[in-house]
């Protein structure tokens, strides 16, 4: 077989933790199998061999364990088998349909859907609720009297405010790994797991606050209390969609 080009090698990459990930969420099966792959995949690439045929086989093999699966889902005598995988793959369906409510954001080839749309539900956040959220909540004193609306206009400009290249502040170095060839998926994987925990912390925040704010300030016009619980219901919403209830900040 003829050596692959880079991108081959990628897109071979990308597949196979496609098919890693769907066969541990579908089939119940432990993280570490995906994660073997990971160490695999390292030490192929530190070993220097040849990358090409490395991948071949993990893709064949990937390929039948989970043609074994579809075997056992379908056998006779084991009931309840096919039923456990269509409300998996039920739920995995769900969990997409809640997620594509929001913008699909160009990040990069290797970002995956999950990443691209809280991107969006952040930049939404920001650019369509922030406004009268930020100048509402300037007129309470709690916030003329605290560094808080610059300590979350900071974060939300981090994680929203996107540069020259279109990404935010905070995914720099998700996109410097990204395109680094060949690419530390250990450090990609890190990037991407801090933006989500990151994004989910400043959610729970604002919630917080603006649960306050709502309950404490019943001096507010009608108008100002109808945009701030606009807000709340926008953030409470992506929290729910995109599972982040329990990344809540220690305190």
């Amino acid at each position: 077989m003829h050596k692959l080009t880079p991108f081959e090698i990628s897109s071979a990459v990308e597949k196979i933790r496609r098919r890693y990930d769907e066969y541990t969420f579908k089939y119940l099966k432990p993280r570490t199998i995906r994660n073997a792959f990971e160490d695999r995949y390292i030490e192929a690439i530190k070993s220097s061999g040849d990358i090409s045929s490395f991948l071949v086989a993990e893709i064949e093999a990937v390929e039948e364990l989970i043609r074994r699966e579809e075997q056992k889902a379908g056998r006779p005598g084991e009931p309840g088998k096919q039923s456990v995988t269509e409300r998996v793959e039920r739920v995995v369906q769900e969990n997409l349909e809640r997620i594509r409510r929001y913008p699909d954001v160009p990040l990069h080839p290797v970002a995956s859907e999950e990443l691209r749309r809280l991107m969006g539900a952040m930049i939404r956040l920001e650019e369509k609720h922030w406004p009268a959220l930020s100048a509402c909540l300037r007129s309470t004193a709690y916030f003329r009297s605290s560094p808080a609306m610059v300590q979350f206009e900071n974060q939300l400009r981090g994680l929203a405010g996107r540069g020259s290249d279109g990404v935010p502040s905070g995914l720099s170095r998700y996109v410097y790994h990204a395109n680094h060839f060949p690419r530390d998926y250990l450090a990609i994987d890190r990037e991407e797991k801090q933006y989500i925990l990151e994004s989910a912390f400043l959610l729970h925040d604002l919630d917080e606050v603006l649960e306050r704010v709502v309950e404490g300030y019943p001096q507010l016009d009608e108008s100002s209390r109808a945009g701030l619980k606009e807000t709340q219901a926008y953030i409470q919403g992506v929290i729910r969609d995109f599972r982040l209830k329990e990344f809540k900040r220690k305190r």
